[in-house]
């Protein structure tokens, strides 16, 4: 590479860690169709080339936006599923949720269902990578209702297929509400309400 003094010198480096997490936080905020190469290397401070050199096409650069998150910011569902009873397990789902959703310092709704929510073919693999991992996520709420019908804690004739989408429906219905604005006040009361329906 040559400086501006004609000399041979190093690349220019940058903050690969910074940079993702800038990109994260963009698509999530504005999903991946409403997201441009051009927002990308504003919110990134790079340029479109130190970007493909690092982290790949648009898409590319996504997924790893997404791993970030599911390791960073997402973890809070696995926590939730980590309770020891099965009350725990929900009230937590209920709880963890809401302490996400208002937390400061990123948007208020979940990255799984605000990030690719787009019909266009061009965004149609984020799109199913985002339903993906919402199956993934359903999976494991599933498998812990059936270990507790095993345990006799959760009564086997509820159909856990059903309970588990259910659950989900709140869940995703806390997020939506959150992008909406509602308050932390109120989604706590939102989740507080669907608990006692549940039984909980």
């Amino acid at each position: 590479m040559k400086t501006g003094a004609g000399k041979t010198g190093r690349p220019i480096s940058f903050d690969k860690d910074a940079a993702l997490e800038a990109a994260m936080l963009l698509f999530w905020e504005r999903g991946f169709e409403g997201t441009s190469m051009a927002d990308l290397t504003q919110a990134m401070g790079l340029n479109p080339s130190s970007i493909y050199a690092a982290f790949g096409d648009k898409h590319a650069l996504f997924q790893l936006a997404v791993k970030r998150y599911l390791a960073s910011r997402a973890q809070y569902a696995v926590k939730a599923l980590e309770e020891p009873t099965l009350e725990g397990v929900i009230r937590a789902l209920f709880d963890n949720t809401v302490a996400f959703l208002t937390t400061p310092g990123h948007p208020p709704t979940c990255m799984t269902l605000a990030g690719a929510m787009g019909c266009s073919v061009d965004a149609a693999p984020a799109r199913d990578l985002m339903t993906e991992i919402r199956r993934q996520n359903e999976v494991a709420i599933r498998e812990r209702l059936r270990r507790a019908q095993k345990s006799g804690e959760f009564a086997k004739d509820i159909n856990a297929d059903d309970f588990t989408r259910y659950l989900s429906l709140m869940l995703a219905g806390l997020s939506i509400q959150s992008a909406n604005g509602a308050t932390k006040a109120e989604l706590r009361r939102a989740a507080q309400m669907a608990l006692r329906h549940m039984g909980y």
